[in-house]
């Protein structure tokens, strides 16, 4: 046997040695005969029993694994081959053992050995049982998974990893496509590792059906944060009004902080006004990403009561929490908020009176109007550009001048808020300038210009988006085409 061939059957070579080394020390070194010989009748069935354990469980063993053949014939080679490693270990262990015992029941059998040597052998006897069992019961619970289609918990980790990665990259072939799938991951949510569960959680958040809701709802009380805050994300993804209440309850008792903080975030996703006095509460919290996460799921509700309590909060908060809540006042269109913002407008931080500004737009009450123009001429840029864009949406004929002035602006930001504004407000008096604009050295403030020519609709704009249409963007020269499209619509109409 050449070397190479020791390296091949390093294994076999090291449980010979093994056994070697086991059966020098059980066969020699005997005691004298004496009174301790007389005490082996009662330990004499401790290694038989060994002996027939192991045999037993090995015997077991061999039928799982012939199981696990035949429930995959097409498959047969790989499957030996695969599992080749773990049969070889779990054979040499169980041999072992029964011939190590054996050499025990030699011993016993001749009367021959000191106490010592005695206690030593079945000590070792019970380690070698404790041995095999590992190796026949850890080998069996993988060929088991095998024969059921079960999977490991890596196995499962890295399956569904698999689904999320071909959903996020083929829509067409998402989780909620595919029945196996979803019940696949929803088994997967009983694993005891907690990463399975929680990527289970997350693809299920991908699957509309009450299968999933219902599986996820389970998770809310797992002991595992990780595995409540997926399910709680997931749950808001899903969207449906069963899922408001258990999230609530468990809002109101879980002390991780993320967990409610995603929760919060889920009930405004949900959209389920009972969820308006739990979302008040968590106002107060004392962790701030809760409270950054109540704020906004308040403003999504847009209920009055909420619009209350932010109003009343926005003082008394921190400057990131008052941003926030002044976006949310944008969302309730109340008259109450419009007073508010249009006051925060001349607030010393320009964060604030940004944020004021844009929430000011999506409001669309024509008082706010006055307040805004005087913002373009704020000193911050960023303000300026809200208030701006803000304009535009509330289409205010009074802010065209103030629009074409900007742009003329060096910031490149300012003039494409002011071209959209422009085109959104719908006057032909800014069509001359934004024909101009077609020539900007921002390629997004020429497709900007072109897309607001279009809307304004001025048959005039014609001979100049031609001219442009051998513009070097390709976005800009697609804008051109469609706005030349939309005004040869109009002049047949």
């Amino acid at each position: 046997m050449k070397l190479t061939d020791l390296k091949t059957y390093k294994l076999e070579v090291f449980f010979l040695f093994a056994l070697v080394i086991l059966s020098y020390f059980t066969l020699s070194g005997n005691g004298n005969v004496g009174d301790s010989a007389a005490s082996s009748g009662g330990t004499f069935w401790l290694p038989s029993t060994v002996m027939q354990s192991v045999a037993a469980l090995y015997a077991v063993f061999i039928a799982i694994f012939t199981l696990s053949l035949q429930s995959k014939k097409d498959s047969t080679n790989s499957i030996a081959n695969r599992i080749k490693p773990p049969l070889k270990i779990v054979s040499y262990t169980a041999a072992s053992t029964i011939y190590f015992n054996g050499l025990i029941l030699i011993v016993f059998s001749l009367g021959s050995f000191s106490e010592t040597k005695m206690k030593l052998l079945l000590i070792s006897s019970l380690v070698s049982m404790v041995l095999s069992l590992v190796a026949i019961v850890y080998s069996s619970m993988n060929l088991l998974s095998n024969v059921s289609g079960l999977k490991t918990s890596s196995e499962k980790f890295s399956y569904i990893s698999n689904l999320l990665s071909e959903q996020k990259d083929n829509p067409i072939s998402s989780v909620k496509q595919s029945e196996k799938d979803t019940q696949f991951c929803i088994r997967a949510l009983d694993d005891e590792n907690s990463e399975v569960r929680t990527i289970a959680a997350k693809a299920l958040g991908q699957v509309k059906g009450p299968k999933a809701e219902k599986a996820l709802l389970g998770l809310l009380e797992d002991n595992n944060s990780g595995v409540r805050t997926s399910a709680a994300r997931a749950l808001g993804h899903i969207g449906t009004e069963n899922a408001a209440v258990p999230l609530i309850k468990r809002l109101a008792v879980d002390k991780d902080p993320v967990f409610r903080a995603c929760a919060v975030e889920s009930l405004g996703n949900l959209k389920d006004k009972q969820a308006t006095e739990p979302l008040i509460e968590s106002l107060d919290d004392k962790v701030p990403e809760v409270r950054l996460a109540a704020i906004r799921s308040l403003g999504i509700l847009g209920d009055e009561k909420a619009e209350e309590a932010l109003i009343t909060r926005l003082d008394k908060s921190s400057l990131e929490l008052q941003r926030q809540i002044l976006l949310a006042l944008g969302n309730f269109g109340s008259k109450k908020a419009t007073e508010v913002l249009v006051h925060k407008l001349k607030d010393k931080d320009p964060e604030i009176r940004k944020c004021a500004a844009e929430s000011l737009g999506k409001l669309k009450y024509l008082e706010s109007i006055d307040p805004l123009l005087k913002c373009l001429s704020d000193t911050n840029p960023e303000v300026r550009n809200a208030a701006a864009y803000s304009l535009g949406i509330l289409r205010a004929d009074k802010a065209v001048d103030n629009l074409l002035e900007m742009l003329s602006e060096n910031d490149s930001e300012l003039r494409i808020t002011a071209v959209y504004a422009l085109g959104n407000i719908g006057s032909r008096k800014a069509v001359d300038s934004l024909l101009e604009t077609l020539n900007d050295n921002n390629p997004w403030v020429r497709r900007y210009a072109a897309e607001a020519l279009a809307k304004i609709g001025d048959q005039k704009a014609t001979a100049s988006l031609i001219k442009n249409l051998n513009d070097p963007d390709p976005e800009v020269r697609w804008a051109i085409a469609e706005a030349l499209r939309i005004l040869d619509q109009r002049n047949f109409s």
